[in-house]
Formats: structure tokens, sequence, C-alpha cells
């Protein structure tokens, strides 16, 4: 058996596993060891070193490196009305929210409501569902995919499965178990779409700079409103993962998707859908 087939053992400790991988990131590394360590881990994960910038120094923990924000100005995002990606990452599914309330991520149907927390799955029925998996070499913080507001966020407590997509088929009913915090959102034309965060294997954690209070009692399911909601500009900044996971982008469908989206890589200033209404 490969070894990190192990991970989706039932048995398997994986909440125990990801606090204490968690505790570990935390360790402070000594100044004079930051350089050399960092520029090894950079080359052995394959982390572009142009979401890194000079100032290697400064990032005092495996966490701060893993969590860091772009250097200033190194990815601009076109001032348009186009959806950009919300994170760095691998298109893995691209479907169609049916008339039946399901869809296929990763070969694997799912019903809306096994998804979503919080009973909303008749709001997104006609949808398109986007997955992007987040590789623990990509970039890890999320962004906001258009002008938007956020009206509502949704916390469900839940397993810490691996999302890998080559893991996946051996977890059971990974999307429906792990983790997941949902935001109700709407856009500058005030059509509602949602963004769903799901936890994995290491990542417990799911930090929002909208709301420092978002997911910090992973175990208790939550629900809360933002009034007034919450403002953001196309790619502002919106908080990270610990480490990699994966994020659902449920989009109108009045957007037009640009060409076949699955399998491929985008950055977060990709253009995947035009809004030419």
């Amino acid at each position: 058996m490969e070894v990190r087939s192990l991970f989706t053992v039932p048995a398997f400790p994986r909440v125990a596993m990801s606090r204490a991988v968690g505790a570990i990131s935390k360790w402070y590394i000594p100044k004079f060891m930051r350089r050399p360590l960092w520029r090894r881990v950079i080359s052995k994960l394959g982390i572009s070193e142009d979401t890194v910038g000079d100032d290697l120094q400064s990032f005092a923990t495996f966490l701060e490196l893993f969590t860091r924000k772009l250097p200033t100005g190194s990815r601009p995002i076109a001032k348009n009305e186009h959806w950009v990606s919300p994170a760095d990452g691998r298109l893995v599914e691209h479907a169609l929210v049916s008339p039946e309330l399901s869809l296929i991520l990763k070969g694997a149907p799912y019903s809306v409501s096994e998804i979503l927390p919080g009973g909303c799955e008749a709001d997104y029925l006609g949808y398109q569902a986007l997955q992007i998996y987040l590789a623990p070499y990509n970039y890890h913080r999320y962004h906001a995919p258009c002008d938007m507001q956020i009206i509502s966020a949704v916390t469900e407590p839940g397993d810490l499965q691996p999302v890998d997509p080559a893991l996946m088929r051996r977890s059971m009913r990974v999307m429906k178990t792990n983790r997941r915090i949902l935001l109700h959102c709407v856009d500058a034309k005030q059509r509602p779409f949602a963004l769903l965060y799901v936890g994995a294997l290491n990542v417990g954690g799911m930090k929002f700079g909208f709301d420092d209070s978002l997911g910090a009692s992973p175990w208790q399911p939550s629900e809360r409103t933002y009034d007034p909601p919450a403002k953001l500009r196309k790619g502002d900044d919106m908080g990270c993962f610990e480490m990699g996971s994966t994020v659902v982008l449920f989009v109108p469908p009045q957007l037009q998707c640009r060409t076949q989206l699955d399998g491929i890589t985008v950055a977060l200033e990709d253009f995947l859908f035009a809004d030419e209404q």
C-alpha cells in the first residue's frame, strides 16, 4: 500500500496529526537559519519564487512562509467586470448543479445538500460549480473573484481527509465529511453566489481577514450574518488556508465560462468567467 493512502483509512488519527503538524508549523526559527532553510523548502516543494519575495528572513515560522502575502504589485488584477480565480491551484472539476440538485466532483456524485452546509441547496440550482485544488506548493491565500459583498457565513465541523485528487477517489465522501466554511455573497449586480472552503489533512485552519473569529471554533457548527455586509473589491485578500486545501466557487448561471476549464492550472489573477450582462 502506498504510504499516503494510510491517511484515508477511517481509523487514522487525522485530526490529531493535523494538530501536531499545526503546532510544528508554528515553531520559531532562529534568524540565522531562515534563509538557507526557506530556500531548501522552496526548492523541495517547487514553490514559485515570485510569490515569496526577497526577504526570506522575515518568515519566523513555517506557517508564516506558507500563509505569506504576495509581494506588492507582483500580481496585478485587471480592472474589468470579468471574474477571476479566487486562488492559485488546479481546476479539477467544472460541473453544473443539476435539476436533481446534484453535481459531480472528482467522479463522485454529491447532492448540493451534502456539499453546502446550512440547508441552502435550492439557492444554487443551475449554478456552475468550480473546484480548485491547492497543492502544498501553491500560494495559500484566497482572494475576491469579483467586486462583492459577503452576506453570511456558515461553519460546518468535520473530518480532515486529504483533498489531493489522487487520493479523493479512495476517501469516502470527502466533500461531505470534511470541515467546511461557506460564504453567501452577492456581486456588484446583486447576483447571489457562494464560496465554499474545505479543510483537509494538516489544514484544520482557515482564516478570514474580514472576520477574525470566523473558523476560530472549528468544532462547533455556526451561522452568522453580516450587517452591514463585508465589502471587497476584485482581487482583495480574503484570508488563507494553513497549508493546502480546496475551494469550490458557485457561479451565477448568467456568466459565460472561458474555454474548457477542467485540469488547467490557474493563478488568482486569471480570467475565468465573462460578465457580459
